[in-house]
């Protein structure tokens, strides 16, 4: 056997000529697997990465990326280096904020594996910042999963909210599900925490303006939920 069963490290044979090479590369490959900090999930290539660098090829890669859907990609002088992921080999992206393990056939979002059934629960997290300029209220673009449970929805003023004299957070029908008044000043945060509750399907988070419509301003809204998942159902 020529390199290492799971990782792929490759192996100085006796009377190896040039064994820095082989011992390089291995090194390489372990600065990629070990822990492995991924900046983003691309199809392009990045114009200018530095050496060490690591991204996730997404689907339809193009340039270099071509042909390595699914692969860690790690930039070295030189050009790029792709290594094929091991099964539930995980990792965090940056971009995203979270982190991801590969299922076997593609990347999904890190879950607790139930292995007798091969059922497993997903921790979730999104997060947007949401302009608020105008309107008596604005709905999310992202949402409440369909057959999640939800934790919380939290929410941050980045930029001082104008118009309203203060907000509710909520969804459609119960606008202040996850806290009400809460103040337009910047960084006024709360942490909206509920009893678990279960959502049947995909749901907006909606900001209300008390007093008067919104004008201007942006408040970070994350949610963080548990998604129970099948075997079914990766």
């Amino acid at each position: 056997m020529s390199q290492t069963g799971r990782l792929g490290l490759p192996y100085i044979v006796t009377s190896q000529a040039q064994k820095e090479v082989t011992h390089n590369e291995a090194l390489n490959r372990l600065d990629a697997f070990v822990t492995p900090i991924i900046i983003d999930i691309v199809t392009t290539p990045p114009g200018s990465p530095t050496v060490g660098d690591l991204y996730i090829v997404g689907a339809g890669g193009t340039g270099d990326f071509t042909g390595q859907e699914n692969k860690v990609a790690q930039y070295q002088t030189g050009g790029w280096i792709f290594y094929t992921p091991f099964k539930w080999m995980d990792a965090v992206v940056e971009s995203l904020d979270t982190r991801v393990t590969y299922d076997g056939t593609t990347w999904v979002p890190f879950g607790l594996i139930m292995k007798d059934t091969g059922e497993y629960l997903r921790v979730g997290h999104q997060q947007e910042d949401v302009t608020v300029s105008s309107g008596a209220f604005v709905d999310t673009t992202i949402t409440i999963p369909d057959r999640s449970i939800l934790l919380t929805v939290n929410v941050r003023v980045l930029t001082a909210v104008t118009g309203a004299s203060s907000f509710d957070v909520g969804i459609s029908g119960e606008t202040s599900k996850f806290g009400g008044s809460i103040g337009i000043g910047a960084d006024s945060t709360n942490i909206g925490i509920i009893g678990p509750t279960a959502f049947y399907s995909d749901t907006a988070v909606c900001l209300t303006a008390n007093g008067s419509d919104f004008t201007g301003g942006v408040i970070r809204t994350t949610m963080q939920y548990l998604q129970p998942r099948g075997p079914w159902n990766w």
